[in-house]
């Protein structure tokens, strides 16, 4: 008959514990690198983000001279409209009317690393003060888009329809130089050789054109005092909060 061996107690706590430990530590190691690789993920966002709000901000100095510019022309225009005499001339009307024929486009306010916030990856920042500031500057966003796009809509099915009607657009364009209130960026149409010439003077006395400016001028306001109230204090926050969030 076989022998019966002793059991070593000893052994056997000792490689039980060796295998605890061994799991353990895996363990350990497993959430050490997904912690680790967390804040990575963590920090690719919020880098992605401070660039973009940094844009914003540049782009936002520019919308709101740009929409200067328009918001002018069509003062001016108007006051021209409903003046006995007026300063413009038939070159300096043609302009005026070209700035107004200007829009915002919604896209502008769209980018990549503010849609994948908006898509879920909030959960990735874990400081709430940041993210309380960005789901504020999310919301104020959205209104600005709402705000570029019922411009855009107004530009394409009301008040360009109207000028097709009731202006002579190709002389309007051959006045275009650049954007409207950034002289330092030039665009122009293609060169066209006009053989006829239109009086817009007397397009500005009629009433359902000073309409659609005041319509025009309704949508731009909307921009500049609804839409960009609260843009300015929310950009600089956030952007501070992420700078000392990266700083860490």
């Amino acid at each position: 008959m076989p022998t019966n061996q002793q059991i070593s107690w000893p052994r056997v706590f000792a490689e039980g514990t060796a295998i605890v430990v061994s799991i353990l530590l895996a363990f350990s190691i497993e959430a050490w690198w997904g912690d680790r690789q967390r804040v990575n993920d963590e920090r690719i966002v919020l880098q992605s983000l401070l660039d973009d709000l940094q844009k914003k901000q540049a782009f936002l100095a520019v919308s709101r001279s740009y929409n200067g510019a328009i918001l002018q022309s069509i003062i001016g225009l108007l006051r021209a409209a409903n003046e006995t005499s007026s300063d413009l001339d038939l070159d300096s009307i043609d302009q005026q009317i070209q700035n107004t024929w200007w829009y915002n486009i919604d896209s502008e306010w769209d980018s990549a690393p503010m849609q994948s916030l908006v898509g879920g990856d909030l959960a990735i920042i874990s400081n709430r003060d940041l993210l309380q500031q960005i789901a504020e500057l999310q919301v104020t966003m959205s209104k600005i888009r709402d705000f570029f796009r019922i411009d855009e809509n107004f530009h394409h099915n009301t008040y360009t329809p109207f000028l097709v009607s009731n202006a002579y657009l190709p002389q309007l364009i051959s006045k275009s130089e650049h954007q409207p209130g950034r002289p330092e960026i030039s665009f122009q149409y293609p060169e066209i050789e006009l053989s006829v010439a239109q009086d817009h003077s007397q397009l500005l006395r009629r009433k359902d054109f000073q309409n659609m400016l005041v319509a025009k001028m309704d949508r731009i306001l909307d921009i500049l005092q609804n839409g960009y109230r609260d843009i300015d204090r929310q950009l600089d926050e956030t952007i501070v909060l992420l700078n000392v969030e990266l700083a860490d």
